[in-house]
């Protein structure tokens, strides 16, 4: 997705998340490529539907507890181009203040 259509700014970051589907059907593990106080693209060759749910947990450096956020799929890249990978772009849907104010922290923190 161009960065114009961005509303939050991404800064790069490659971080684990531990996935639970809205089913709760079981845990799936990706690896984050970048993060926003928005959401995140997932790199994988494991793609779900758009629009379909998660519940998201990951860990920030520095952060003492992980972050957890309910999510959904946004839109999904099935077949990559030169110098991109397979994945799916996320957008938190919800969060709790605490953990909100920790990625934010993070986010606006120097390099």
């Amino acid at each position: 997705m161009p960065a114009y259509h961005r509303r939050h700014v991404r800064k790069a970051l490659e971080v684990d998340f531990k996935a639970l589907e809205a089913t709760g059907a079981g845990e799936l593990l990706f690896t984050g490529a970048d993060l926003s106080e928005g959401g995140t693209f997932l790199k994988s060759d494991l793609l779900l539907e758009q629009g379909d749910g998660l519940s998201l947990r990951f860990s920030i450096p520095g952060a003492i507890e992980p972050v957890q956020t309910q999510a959904r799929v946004a839109w999904v890249r099935r077949f990559p181009g030169v110098d991109e990978v397979s994945g799916m772009g996320i957008e938190f849907v919800a969060m709790n203040d605490t953990d909100r104010q920790t990625l934010l922290k993070y986010l606006l923190a120097e390099s």
